[in-house]
């Protein structure tokens, strides 16, 4: 018999979308430093976009050492 899934829910104060959008990619990262971002599964609030999402993760992405640009 296969484990339950474990959850683990965050609640945050009223953020600007940028803001909101970089606590979602940092929080995914640790989901990926902990080797379990495969398996995992992260669900924004209705009122992030994902033009806000994406938006901040082309930044992360500019800004990683490894980028092609």
């Amino acid at each position: 018999m296969d484990p339950a899934p474990r959850e683990l829910r965050i609640r945050l104060p009223d953020l600007p979308p940028d803001r909101y959008a970089t606590i979602v990619h940092a929080v995914a990262s640790v989901l990926d430093v902990a080797g379990v971002v495969t398996e995992s599964s992260i669900f924004p609030d209705p009122h992030a976009t994902d033009e806000d999402l994406n938006r901040r993760f082309d930044r992360f992405c500019l800004a990683y050492p490894w980028s092609d640009r």
